[in-house]
């Protein structure tokens, strides 16, 4: 009986052993690699879902009342409106109109959720954070997190190139509303810090009304 091994079986035992010390290591990375990818993906179309849901809502929550161009008080003054023709300059008769009187009733409100509760406005997104977990079952602690928020930013100048300062924050009601969407991993992930943000700004432009007849 044989006890021991040919240089040939030990060599190929080196190799093999060799080979696999050198391929699972890779394997793990490279699954590890897929994860955090899918995890972005998945945090990346959430908070970009989130963005499209935002923009489509009223400026502000006056605008769910009315279709006008609000008033502000910290505002670029060449956007503001004339109050003898009612319209804001390079508007057109016919237009979208910017004052209705009284023209106070109709200025832009404060940042941030109505009392009502509803998030029927742009700002009423304002501080929000939703955690994600793995199961909705409200007990584990996030893969990852959205936070949103939204501010008024200096308007940009009404000739030349427009440049959208994002860190250029109003004290008070401005024409340009920032929706800012930090997009980062959560406490129950193995990543940490942020995965990327979303910017948008809106501008107080009003909305369109189509009229509508009936057919006969």
């Amino acid at each position: 009986m044989r006890k021991g091994l040919t240089l040939i079986e030990l060599i190929l035992s080196m190799v093999i052993i060799g080979i696999v010390f050198t391929v699972i290591p890779r394997l793990i990375m490279s699954m590890n690699q897929s994860t955090k990818t899918t995890l972005q993906e998945e945090a990346m179309y959430d908070a970009m879902a989130q963005v499209g849901m935002i923009i489509n809502l009223p400026w502000d929550n006056n605008n769910t009342q009315n279709s006008q161009i609000l008033s502000v008080n910290a505002g670029n003054t060449a956007y503001e409106c004339n109050t003898t023709s009612g319209y804001r300059i390079g508007g057109f008769i016919g237009g979208r109109n910017c004052i209705t009187p009284p023209f106070s009733s109709y200025a832009a409100g404060a940042i941030g959720q109505e009392g009502d509760g509803l998030k029927n406005d742009i700002d009423d997104f304002h501080d929000t954070n939703i955690t994600a977990d793995k199961n909705c079952s409200g007990t584990v602690l996030g893969l990852f997190r959205i936070g949103t928020t939204v501010t008024y930013v200096n308007d940009p100048a009404a000739t030349g190139i427009i440049v959208l300062n994002a860190t250029d924050q109003a004290p008070n009601q401005t024409n340009t509303k920032q929706i800012l969407i930090r997009v980062g991993y959560g406490p129950n992930s193995k990543q940490s810090g942020c995965i990327t943000s979303l910017e948008y700004h809106a501008f107080n432009i009003g909305h369109i009304q189509i009229n509508s007849r009936n057919w006969n």
